[in-house]
């Protein structure tokens, strides 16, 4: 599998703040890497270093096989960016936005096509102002694959989107990746990255506290298979015989917690054997536990750290 990004040892100080601090990580082709982290992480202007909008203080970054420094026109021809901030032309129609940005970069696609392809044909005639904030990012999502890149960078596309917008915004992201598009996102949603992301790189502080895909992330940092149940003393003394991992909560719970599924659903089975009418409750980790565990605090929903 190709490597689309490279970055070794990155680094951009601003005066005496250090923004990104000797950052290593690689996106395969046609994947969806998310960087995650909370405001103030690093994760905007590592992406617009990647983006050619920014100069590195130190340190390699390779998009599409071209240096970000040395080749960077090379690379604003084959990607496609969305940025955080992204607004249109608000009284021009959705049409209209995307036809300035196609005579922009001096391309005819077949705007009917990609527009249909996002759902937006529907609306074409709308000016921007009118959309929905869903139907806005969209909109953005559309006018980055005018020039049809291998490479879109997303940052932060559903901040501020209500749930619904917000899960309509996903499936549009997943269509990116079976049309063949490698995407970078951005996020501080912890839900977004194990909805969307094969991989995902964890940044505070302008460093990389963890990279791998995410499945993998939570089974080696999220803490483990939790098992809750009631019960008494029979149940007490199985669940101790059943995991070392074992305590008390409130209103008489006893967890234990397993190291993966398998011996968290053996412990279930026994557990039923052993009184039908017990009530068990089996708790999965999830990626806000693998950041709780790393980093030792969760992001709100504004993406501050807590």
């Amino acid at each position: 599998m190709s490597e689309t990004v490279v970055v070794k040892e990155l680094t951009k100080h601003y005066g005496n703040i250090i923004a990104v601090d000797k950052v290593t990580f690689h996106v395969y082709e046609g994947e969806i890497f998310s960087l995650v982290g909370p405001n103030g992480a690093g994760k905007t202007t590592t992406v617009e270093i990647l983006e050619c909008l920014r100069r590195p203080t130190s340190g390699l970054a390779m998009v599409l096989g071209f240096d970000v420094v040395k080749e960077e026109e090379k690379i604003k021809r084959r990607i496609g960016v969305m940025p955080q901030d992204f607004n249109a032309f608000e009284r021009l129609t959705v049409l209209e936005n995307v036809e300035l940005i196609a005579r922009i970069y001096g391309v005819k696609p077949n705007l009917q096509s990609l527009l249909e392809e996002l759902g937006l044909w529907h609306v074409r005639k709308r000016r921007f102002m009118e959309l929905s904030g869903g139907m806005k990012r969209r909109v953005g999502i559309c006018m980055a694959l005018v020039n049809d890149p291998e490479l879109l960078f997303l940052d932060e596309p559903t901040t501020g989107l209500d749930p619904q917008g917000r899960k309509e915004c996903w499936d549009v992201i997943r269509k990116l990746k079976k049309m063949g598009k490698t995407v970078f996102l951005t996020t501080h949603y912890m839900e977004e990255v194990e909805k969307l992301s094969d991989r995902a790189a964890i940044i505070v502080n302008g460093k990389i506290k963890a990279i791998d895909k995410v499945d993998e992330l939570i089974n080696t940092h999220g803490g483990g298979v939790k098992v809750c149940v009631k019960g008494g003393s029979e149940v007490e003394r199985l669940m101790r015989n059943l995991t070392r991992n074992f305590r008390h909560e409130e209103e008489g719970r006893i967890v234990g917690v397993f190291s993966n599924k398998q011996e968290a659903l053996k412990a279930v089975l026994q557990l039923y054997n052993l009184n039908e009418e017990c009530r068990v409750e089996v708790i999965e980790p999830n990626m806000n536990d693998v950041f709780l565990r790393l980093v030792g605090g969760r992001i709100d929903e504004r993406g501050e750290l807590v």
